[in-house]
């Protein structure tokens, strides 16, 4: 593709949700749009805990996916609550009436959508051809003669943006949860040839504990060669793009960058003291970044060697994906989580056992195992390990062997 000449960057980038003020002491996201809030997170889940990668949930849509009536719609979706918002579109929750199941349905008025209708027809064939834990899934989709009805999997907790807006910063810890739950959407996107483009914190949708989903490929495409188009949106938006010297799936990497950066001090990394646009795209093809004194004096030199890796200026020299999973800083921010879940676990497990103690005995004790005919080799029905066992299982795992089968195995039982 030939690059474009003449163009000045363009100034129709989607407005921020985020403002900033000029000084880090007061930045804080504004709280302007109706969204749905997300309290303060305390608890993550391990990545170990979660199941793994299974093929595509199996949902058979009611309804054929041409054009249809809005009593057609709501004779098989129980439509419910707003949980979102934006300019094109308002997300509610819903239930399939046939099989009970709670979904979202993203209702797009397609008059607001005249010149963009490209944006819906990414979502639909980008999106729905996806299967990964870490994006949001598309069941179907239905239109009427003014609205289309995209039926998708339903996130409980908002989006990331509220998160940030409620809380201000993370700890180190969940901050690299979410990069790793963000790291593994980007790697299968970009393994496909798709760049995101427009990665930010109000398309990342949390399940309430840290753990994230992205969502919205409105702004997605394939890429097979340097694209020139300037898109995306002003804080998140990489140098090559407002450079136009043309740009690929990296430019996910560089917003990924950006928000780590927000998640571990509350604010981006390149400010406009009067939010001018252009100041801001200039501090951006700059590039020179600071850790500013107090906010990041707590944290590691290793979380830092990843923002700055992130956002590398030269593409050719920025981290992947792939290469931000096997990141020191993330793998150890995992391996922590880790660890805190089977301790906080083994505790579960013994106060159980602890209360079970102080119970009183029968007067009549029940007839013994081994009188009963019941040996260490007779097979135990499925759900009958002891607490002893489970303790056994669970002490012999450690961040250095994290078996990743047995945890599943062993909260089955409980």
């Amino acid at each position: 593709m030939k690059k474009p000449t003449g163009r000045a960057p363009s100034l129709s980038f989607p407005e921020e949700r985020t403002k900033f003020d000029a000084q880090p002491a007061t930045l804080s996201p504004s709280l302007k749009d109706n969204e749905v809030f997300v309290k303060s997170h305390h608890h993550i889940k391990s990545p170990e805990t979660v199941q793994p990668h299974r093929p595509r949930e199996s949902f058979a849509s009611p309804l054929n996916e041409s054009n249809v009536t809005l009593s057609d719609i709501e004779q098989c979706y129980e439509i419910g609550r707003v949980v979102g918002d934006g300019n094109f579109a308002v997300v509610r929750e819903c239930r399939c009436r046939d099989s009970g199941q709670t979904l979202a349905l993203k209702i797009i008025e397609r008059s607001k959508l005249i010149g963009r209708e490209h944006m819906m027809q990414n979502e639909l064939s980008l999106l729905g051809s996806l299967c990964h834990p870490r994006i949001v899934r598309l069941f179907a989709h239905h239109h009427t003669d003014t609205h289309s009805y995209l039926v998708m999997e339903f996130v409980s907790g908002g989006d990331l943006f509220e998160a940030i807006s409620e809380k201000g910063k993370f700890s180190e810890v969940e901050a690299g949860i979410m990069v790793s739950d963000v790291s593994q959407a980007l790697s299968y996107i970009h393994c496909k040839s798709i760049v995101h483009r427009d990665l930010k914190p109000e398309n990342l949708l949390t399940d309430g504990i840290c753990r994230l989903k992205l969502g919205d490929f409105g702004l997605a495409m394939v890429v097979t060669e340097p694209v020139f188009t300037i898109c995306g949106t002003p804080t998140y938006v990489a140098p090559e793009i407002l450079l136009e010297t043309g740009y690929g799936v990296l430019v996910d990497i560089w917003a990924l960058g950006v928000l780590l950066y927000i998640l571990l001090c509350g604010f981006p990394p390149f400010r406009s003291r009067e939010r001018d646009q252009e100041e801001l795209f200039q501090l951006i093809k700059q590039a020179h970044l600071h850790f500013l004194s107090p906010y990041w004096d707590p944290i590691s030199e290793e979380a830092k060697h990843l923002v700055r890796t992130l956002l590398q200026p030269d593409p050719l020299l920025r981290l992947t994906a792939e290469q931000t999973l096997m990141h020191p800083w993330v793998k150890a921010m995992i391996s922590i989580c880790q660890e805190g879940v089977l301790t906080d676990e083994k505790h579960r497990a013994l106060q159980a056992e602890e209360q079970s103690e102080r119970l009183p005995k029968p007067a009549c004790s029940p007839q013994s195992e081994t009188e009963a005919g019941v040996t260490p080799d007779t097979p135990r029905p499925s759900g009958q390990l002891c607490l002893r066992q489970l303790m056994t299982l669970y002490c012999e795992l450690s961040p250095n062997n994290p078996s990743k089968g047995i945890l599943p195995a062993v909260s089955s039982f409980y």
